[in-house]
């Protein structure tokens, strides 16, 4: 039935089906209304009318009924144009409300992780806490909150992300601005009824900012704000492995010395942690020299870092993938980085080495009669100085070098004393060139007054060498010296097997300081090539010619082999004087890491990580390297480099590993990484008959996000308090929220007008006063 009235009114469709109520109304406009008013024109028009009808009906001839019909037509008539000329309107009254808004911010910073939040023996992370207040049943929070407010779900870091659900919210990102995220959520509510804003977070901006000039413009806005503090005013109880060195490669039977610094905060006063040498693929500690567990208890004093070591004997050939863990203690601020990865090559300890020396020296007979006694070296010497009718010495005697590359490649290590280069052709050094830079052989220099280093000027060896001999001079020989010293070691050679006589480090440092027997001469003018050479002991006063401390064991690479410089002659007295033991640790460390790069090679591939633990979202880069160059003209431009999460198994990443322009025998690749966790990198089906390398790596929280984790309280109360808002305690906050921040919500009543003036109906009606009239006048025939 209403549209029938609506097309009457000449309204438009479902106009009166709206909620809200009907009425009308009278606009009247008359002239000088305001001194008049408009009742006084209503009556004068009324009865001006009045009496005119009255006038006319009452001088007609016919009885009293039909004048009084007539006048009461023509008075309805009268009444309807004076009702038209006082405008009446029909008016529609609706309200409309403007809700309360309540927009709820969430820390999606890495801090949120940290296990300080809930109780003390079940500890959530602050994400957790925040999640579990605001969606579990228990706590009612956000359906109290939506029985006033329209809720608005924020994440925040650096940037704001407007969210359905605090399910959504993540605890990943590596920055945080608390003030920068509350300004921004403010400017796009603009306009709109803001109740206040409710503010999860440990208050903590990374990196800091200074909030004077925000917190001005947010308290501009007249916002009221409720930080609800998250985590721990303390410092977060945390143990973490900073830093694993180890070496890549290692022999069976050799000395492993994987050095470690530890790090924690929050923990009490003398505790102690422990420190143990996994195997990954078993999950079982490895044993030590002594046969015990690979483990250390160390002592945590404050957040000093602790330096230790642990030590392990490899007894198969293989690839060892190891992890360095520290025991994890409850509520601690994160796991991850209570381990660490690393991976080592163990090498077959079997080492071909050839030897060759001018004179019988004692430098020469003592290595050389430890090296045949030693099981591990096979070694070929070649004494220049001998009668030809001499019988060379050695496990495989021999009566000349090598003539060519295929005989040269039985060793693994060449090893050149004081010996006057003009005993080898240009050929012979450039094959021992060839030998190191393309094929991975090692070699050594033990210098010598007569000859070595100095008189290989200009020859093909002097590229090999990691130092520069430019400044050496020709040594007068036979000189008395009296003046002896005790090398001293750099951070690279005390940590490295060279110099590892006994298990503990402290006894060792002991005696290379105070026992270990003198030397007396070494080679003078020789410095260390930049980016090259890298001094494992330097004399303990004497300078160089680039001013910095005498070397006098250098250990370099060149192309795809290890070098060796030894500026000493003398290092037989230490086997003289304390034993076997001592001069072939010595000696048989340094041939070892000569013939690493001939053992790797016999693996054919290498890949390896550029450190093993990235930061999350740090450029990972990763170097496949091609050991065995008959392989290089195989292989395609690009290869696919795997990433495997574990301990699932599953690939998780696939990266193309492309050949470097610069260097033919190695791919490589890089990506940012996304996921925390551990993994294992690998590159499947190279070549038919090449094992697939894998390298462990491991992606850990940044250090940035979680260096300063403990609540911001001071910060919080400064924001509550600049925009007359509160701060809320977590345990109190499904209490005092909901009743603390009142609604925002506004009625605002909204009338809509329709003017009947033109309506169809009123048309109707003038029409049907009219005619009626008209008619009757016919019927009782009045003109």
């Amino acid at each position: 039935m209403n549209w029938f009235v609506e097309i009457l009114l000449g309204l438009e469709r479902g106009f009166l089906s709206r909620q809200g109520e009907l009425s009308l109304g009278f606009h009247p406009d008359w002239p000088w209304q305001q001194h008049l008013g408009a009742a006084t024109w209503n009556l004068l028009l009324l009865g001006l009318g009045v009496f005119l009808i009255a006038r006319i009906y009452r001088q007609e001839a016919r009885s009293r009924p039909i004048r009084l019909l007539l006048a009461a037509v023509r008075t309805t008539l009268v009444l309807l144009v004076l009702a038209l000329l006082n405008r009446p309107v029909l008016t529609l009254g609706q309200s409309r409300v403007e809700p309360s808004i309540l927009p709820i911010l969430i820390d999606g910073s890495l801090s949120m992780r940290v296990r300080d939040a809930g109780d003390a023996g079940m500890p959530l992370s602050r994400l957790e806490a925040v999640q579990k207040l605001l969606l579990t049943e228990e706590m009612r929070l956000a359906r109290e909150l939506t029985r006033e407010h329209q809720l608005r779900w924020y994440r925040f870091d650096t940037s704001v992300q407007e969210i359905e659900s605090p399910s959504e919210c993540t605890a990943d990102a590596q920055a945080t601005d608390v003030h920068g995220a509350v300004r921004q959520v403010m400017s796009s509510l603009q306009g709109q009824r803001v109740a206040g804003i409710v503010l999860f977070t440990d208050g903590r901006d990374s990196p800091a900012r200074n909030t004077t000039e925000t917190l001005g413009q947010i308290s501009a806005y007249g916002v009221p704000v409720y930080p609800v503090p998250v985590g721990s005013d303390r410092p977060p109880m945390n143990l973490a492995i900073q830093n694993v060195a180890v070496q890549d490669a290692a022999f069976v039977g050799d000395i492993v010395n994987f050095r470690v610094s530890v790090r924690g905060t929050g923990l009490p006063q003398g505790h102690r942690a422990t420190l143990r040498l996994i195997d990954r693929a078993s999950g079982q500690t490895l044993q030590s020299l002594d046969g015990a567990s690979a483990e250390q208890s160390i002592p945590i004093e404050g957040d000093a870092t602790v330096e230790t070591e642990l030590l392990f004997r490899p007894t198969a050939v293989g690839t060892l993938d190891v992890a360095v863990e520290i025991q994890r203690e409850p509520g601690e601020m994160d796991f991850e980085d209570n381990i660490r990865p690393a991976q080592l090559a163990v090498l077959d300890a079997r080492i071909n080495v050839l030897y060759v020396d001018g004179a019988p020296r004692w430098e020469y007979r003592y290595l050389k009669n430890e090296m045949i006694r030693d099981k591990s070296v096979e070694i070929s010497c070649l004494l220049t100085s001998a009668d030809p009718t001499f019988r060379q010495e050695g496990d495989r005697p021999i009566t000349r070098f090598p003539e060519s590359i295929n005989e040269l490649m039985e060793y693994d290590v060449v090893v050149l004393g004081d010996v006057d280069p003009r005993q080898f052709s240009d050929f012979q050094l450039q094959m021992i060139s060839e030998f190191v830079g393309r094929l991975g052989g090692g070699f050594a220099m033990v210098s010598g007054p007569a000859y070595s280093p100095h008189a290989y000027r200009g020859t093909a060896i002097e590229p090999l060498l990691p130092v520069q001999i430019d400044q050496v001079q020709p040594q007068r020989m036979g000189a008395t010296i009296t003046k002896g010293f005790r090398p001293a070691l750099t951070r690279q050679g005390a940590g490295s097997s060279i110099f590892r006589f006994f298990a503990d480090r402290q006894e060792n440092e002991r005696f290379i300081a105070e026992q270990l027997q003198p030397l007396f001469w070494y080679c003078r003018g020789v410095a260390v090539k930049p980016g090259v050479g890298e001094v494992y002991a330097e004399h303990p006063s004497d300078t160089g010619p680039d001013g910095r401390r005498a070397p006098l064991l250098v250990l370099g690479r060149f192309g795809a082999g290890r070098t060796i410089f030894s500026a000493i002659d003398d290092s037989w007295r230490w086997r003289f004087y304390t034993g076997e033991t001592i001069f072939d640790t010595y000696w048989v460390q340094q041939l070892r890491y000569l013939a690493r790069g001939r053992k790797l090679g016999q693996r054919q591939v290498a890949l390896s990580a550029q450190r093993p633990v990235f930061e999350l979202g740090e450029q990972a880069h990763f170097t496949l390297r091609i050991l065995n160059p008959q392989l290089l003209p195989q292989l395609p431009e690009q290869l696919r480099l795997e990433i495997v999460e574990e301990p699932t198994g599953l690939v998780v990443w696939q990266h193309a590993l492309s050949r470097n322009a610069n260097e033919a025998d190695s791919y490589t690749a890089s990506f940012p990484a996304e996921r925390i966790g551990s993994f294992s990198a690998r590159v499947r089906a190279i070549a038919p008959g090449v094992d697939d390398p894998t390298v462990p790596f491991s992606v850990r929280i940044p250090r940035v996000e979680l260096s300063q984790p403990q609540v911001d309280r001071a910060a919080l109360l400064r924001l509550a308090s600049q925009t007359q808002g509160q701060v809320i305690e977590l345990p109190d906050a499904a209490r005092l929220l909901p009743s603390l921040i009142p609604s925002a919500a506004k009625v605002i009543p909204v009338e809509t007008a329709r003017p009947l003036w033109d309506a169809p109906l009123v048309l109707m009606l003038f029409v049907l006063l009219i005619t009626l009239e008209w008619i009757i006048r016919k019927l009782v025939g009045m003109v």
